[in-house]
């Protein structure tokens, strides 16, 4: 893309999707349109534009085509048509290069690239030929890196790529004469792919995204001519996976704690989403660096419980912390259950317990159950029992006062659902039910009073999809918007707000930190879930949520934040079938 400033325009061409993109489209602010010129350049992707402001023209260089040769060819767009030139010399075929325009000097400036190896030649076209230049020191062949001229000093910036062999993360400048590397306190990660632009208005080149191997990048960083600086760098954690969320209702805010980043380190950070933004907090006490741990909620005594977990420093955790808002504090019980990871916690309001069940101790999976009174750890031992599994997944079902369980793995896939009552887990054999899964999460919608469950993974890939049990079956449910198929991730309940949020996991390509909320789907009208809308069987049900605050959300059948006589011509409209 490029922005052409004398008509107001950025201008987009081709690219790679379902197909190799030849098409032109232009994004005025408010809308995209697609332009139709007589001629246009053959579809391709991975090639460079940049907007000639001195006359006017987009001006575009090589790429690949569906055959994946490199492209040697110019072209300029001038808002009607696409014109190909011919000059006399020009650069080499090429893809995953870059081009910046030098307003001050009135060439396009072009750097490197890929084609069979990495590139480090430096050429400018100036309207009506290619010239290339022989600066006597050059930044490192690299395709996949960035250009953007800095009007404010003159000067062209590029930063990171990469060799084949490794992501580049230097900085330098181009006068017109030299390069000149560049140094600064801070720097952004090595990347390549990323996004870079100059913004005039506050003399800043901006910088997002990227990618480094797995690791795709959300952060956004300015170069000021000096330094780099990140921006919004405590607005999210980072990417990470196996980490865990507890929703503590006290202080209505979700808790995250530890995790493995997108770089692969442990980490034991703590941090706190209100709805609004996400809070880094800095206790003077901390559990230490782990992952595939497990967190709940003690709503009696206040406090986030978590045990055990796994990192590549200590090994296979045992220890019991608590999290009071303030700090953590380990506990020490007379009793406490093996270490492992992979097990999953959830809190039984009704018995005043944390349920613990199964994992893995580095050398055999567990069935064991366990519950924490907030002194000590005891040891259940029910005649049934699920097998032994890791990476499986509880929540506590309110409604109807069990612990339920999904899945998980024990050797091979599992997808059964079983409940604790605090004396027996019973298995229950639901006519439909999700597929094999481990590493998905769950979370108790207690508005709706649904047990969600998202994602995980099976032998196929990674899953995205979202199901809701009610107890007696599990239905599968497609929201108009969803979360990126994803494993390793974790969900807490909101019950301030009634909605389920889910942070982070691996997508398959990335580890990602994005955060996403979950409404269940409501307002349907079928309040006593027989499958249909009557009279008889909902009006009695409608009835009664109007007159409890906690059902809002499911007699708001219009969905606009209140329960009024709205709801009930809605409901009315549900009886007819509109």
């Amino acid at each position: 893309m490029a922005y052409d400033s004398a008509r107001g325009v950025t201008v987009l061409f081709g690219g790679s999707g379902s197909s190799i993109f030849g098409d032109t489209w232009e994004w005025d602010g408010a809308n995209w349109n697609q332009r139709s010129p007589v001629t246009s350049p053959p579809g391709r992707y991975s090639h460079a534009l940049a907007y000639d402001v001195a006359r006017g023209v987009t001006v575009l260089f090589g790429g690949s085509n569906s055959n994946t040769s490199n492209l040697g060819d110019t072209w300029e767009w001038d808002g009607t048509n696409w014109a190909q030139r011919s000059p006399a010399t020009s650069p080499l075929g090429r893809s995953s290069h870059a081009l910046a325009y030098d307003s001050a000097r009135g060439v396009t400036v072009l750097f490197g690239g890929s084609r069979s190896g990495p590139l480090g030649d430096t050429w400018e076209w100036n309207g009506s030929n290619w010239l290339q230049r022989s600066p006597s020191i050059s930044p490192p062949a690299r395709y996949g890196h960035t250009l953007a001229f800095d009007a404010g000093r003159g000067a062209t910036i590029l930063f990171g790529g990469s060799n084949f062999n490794d992501y580049l993360g230097d900085t330098w400048k181009w006068d017109g004469t030299n390069w000149a590397q560049l140094s600064s306190t801070t720097s952004p990660p090595a990347r390549k792919f990323h996004g870079l632009a100059y913004d005039a208005g506050r003399g800043m080149t901006v910088m997002f995204g990227g990618l480094n191997y797995s690791n795709l990048f959300g952060d956004t960083w300015e170069w000021d001519g000096t330094n780099w600086t990140q921006r919004g760098a405590a607005s999210t954690p980072s990417e990470r996976s196996f980490h865990a969320l507890a929703y503590d209702s006290g202080r209505a805010v979700t808790v995250l704690f530890g995790g493995r980043n997108g770089v692969l380190d442990d980490v034991n950070d703590t941090w706190e989403w209100n709805r609004v933004i996400w809070t880094q907090r800095s206790p003077v006490t901390v559990p230490s660096v782990r992952e595939s741990h497990g967190m709940a909620y003690d709503a009696a005594r206040g406090v986030t419980v978590l045990f055990g977990g796994n990192s590549l420093a200590n090994g296979v955790l045992g220890d019991t912390w608590e999290w009071n808002g303030a700090n953590w504090t380990q506990r020490t019980p007379a009793t406490n259950p093996p270490r492992r990871y992979g097990h999953a916690l959830a809190y039984d309001a009704a018995r005043g317990m944390t349920v613990l069940f199964g994992g893995y101790d580095g050398s055999n999976t567990l069935a064991d159950t366990w519950e924490w009174d907030g002194s000590n750890w005891s040891q259940r031992n029910p005649a049934a029992s699920p097998s032994a599994r890791e990476y499986h997944a509880l929540a506590y079902d309110a409604r109807r006062g069990v612990t339920v369980l999904f899945g998980g793995n024990g050797g091979f896939w599992l997808n059964d659902t079983w409940e604790w009552n605090g004396t027996n887990w019973i298995q229950r054999n639901p006519t439909s039910r999700p597929n094999l899964r481990y590493y998905h999460a769950l979370a108790y919608d207690a508005a709706h009073g649904v047990t969600l469950l998202f994602g995980g993974y099976y032998l196929t890939g990674i899953l995205g999809d979202s199901w809701e049990w009610d107890g007696t079956n599990w239905t599968q449910r497609n929201p108009a918007s969803s979360p990126s198929a994803r494993e390793f991730h974790a969900m807490a309940y909101d019950a301030g707000a009634s909605v389920t949020v889910l942070f982070g996991g691996y997508n398959g390509n990335a580890y990602v930190r994005d955060t996403w909320e979950y409404f269940s789907q409501c307002g349907t009208g079928d309040f006593n879930n027989d499958g249909m809308v009557t009279l008889s069987g909902d009006l009695p049900v409608f009835i009664s949520m109007l007159l409890t605050p906690t059902a809002t959300c499911l007699a708001d059948l219009n969905h606009d934040g209140a329960v009024d006589g709205r709801d009930i011509s809605q409901f009315v409209a549900a009886l007819l079938g509109t």
